[in-house]
């Protein structure tokens, strides 16, 4: 069963700058092509644009697109989104991807982080001895780290916790509860979750 949809998209165009204005053509084609998305252009209908700074936008638009719907255990659920003319993309494919994509951007801010700490111990013989993720990165911003890092990549906070042998950093990971296995830690600047594949 295929079901139309009209999806609200708040599209943050990060970087996009062609001579100062970014055109609301160009909006509804970036729109249209994103992530490898292949809609026609009359698909996407910008309701809103707002220029943030000089380099940044956030556009609104209206995305038309159809899902494919399938029944199991006497349950709808979407299973497919069309991504261009006859082409369709498994959802939990898309969904997989972008948990997995979420997942390496949290490990790379942690290490990030990581670093700042590391840098902080040597210059100063400790690592710095405050409660809670934010503290910790006010302690570290802007000598040893360049911007600021409080969330992980589901806009949850981070935390940060000094232990007997270091510190440890770590994200709730994609479902946001503690020891459910799916976290991402780094202690004392090594990764011991996820765990790599064998």
């Amino acid at each position: 069963m295929l079901g139309l949809a009209v999806v609200v998209i708040g599209a943050f165009l990060m970087g996009v700058w062609a001579r100062g204005e970014l055109s609301p053509g160009e909006a509804r084609r970036l729109i249209a092509t994103v992530g490898g998305i292949r809609l026609p252009k009359e698909n996407v209908h910008i309701r809103r644009m707002d220029t943030l700074g000089g380099r940044d936008a956030v556009v609104e638009a209206f995305v038309l697109t159809a899902f494919k719907f399938t029944r199991r255990d006497d349950q709808w659920e979407v299973t497919e989104v069309r991504v261009g003319d006859r082409e369709w993309e498994s959802v939990e494919l898309v969904t997989t991807a972008v948990r997995a994509e979420k997942i390496r951007r949290t490990l790379a801010d942690l290490r990030e982080v990581a670093a700042a700490l590391e840098a902080f111990r040597r210059e100063r013989g400790f690592y710095p001895p405050v409660g809670d993720f934010p503290a910790l990165v006010d302690h570290l911003v802007p000598t040893y780290l360049t911007r600021v890092i409080r969330e992980d990549w589901w806009h949850r906070p981070l935390r940060y916790v000094v232990t007997a042998r270091g510190y440890r950093l770590e994200s709730w990971g994609p479902d946001g509860k503690p020891d459910t296995g799916d976290e991402i830690v780094i202690e004392n600047g090594e990764v011991t979750a996820p765990r790599p594949a064998p």
